[in-house]
């Protein structure tokens, strides 16, 4: 009897790449190039002072976000991680400081507050974009948008700002350390005009209403 061998043939479709000018990827739909110039490091810049101030290729990669060029460039993944940590541990500190009559307190610290709301809040990342947005830190972010005409929160900018905000606080850390790091983020987020704090209490009051 005689083997009958079946045979299957694949057709595989390429497509060729579309080239892009690279001038174009590198370049923000307001116009923005890419690169550590005055104009882009200009509000980080100023904010940080000289107190606080970091090497300009660090701070550009304060503001690249991974989705700019598919994480092509240096981007703020593992400085957004650091400073989350750094800023949420000064402060659940912060929120502790304040006297107390709670029976329940320990060393006159009541460790009840850190379940509040507000406290929950604080260095959340709504807080953190929305300070961004408050103060003019996230004026040039180099991000890609699904969307650029849905809203603030809905175009994935508060987010993008929120992590930019918290690799700012890892930048600071990791060039001048944990201590300064904190006395920055007490003198610059939660003294001042416009706080951590205050934008908290009116976006909890807003949605309590």
């Amino acid at each position: 009897m005689a083997l009958r061998i079946f045979t299957r043939s694949v057709f595989m479709q390429t497509r060729m790449p579309i080239r892009k000018d690279p001038s174009k990827v590198l370049q923000l739909a307001t116009g923005e190039k890419y690169g550590a110039t005055e104009s882009n490091l200009s509000s980080i810049k100023l904010f940080l002072a000289d107190k606080y101030a970091i090497p300009d290729d660090l701070a550009l990669q304060v503001i690249t976000h991974k989705s700019f060029t598919n994480g092509l460039k240096p981007y703020n993944e593992k400085l957004s991680a650091m400073g989350s940590k750094v800023l949420n541990l000064f402060l659940a500190k912060f929120v502790v400081e304040g006297a107390t009559t709670n029976d329940l307190a320990v060393n006159g610290k009541n460790l009840d507050v850190l379940g509040t709301p507000i406290a929950k809040e604080l260095g959340g990342r709504m807080a953190l974009g929305l300070f961004a947005q408050s103060t003019k830190l996230n004026n040039t972010m180099f991000w890609k948008s699904y969307n650029s005409l849905l809203s603030f929160q809905e175009s994935g900018e508060l987010k993008v700002s929120a992590q930019m905000m918290y690799a700012l606080v890892g930048a600071v850390t990791f060039i001048h350390g944990k201590k300064a790091a904190e006395a920055f983020v007490r003198e610059k987020l939660l003294e001042g005009p416009v706080t951590l704090e205050g934008i908290a209490s009116e976006f909890l009051e807003q949605n309590q209403a």
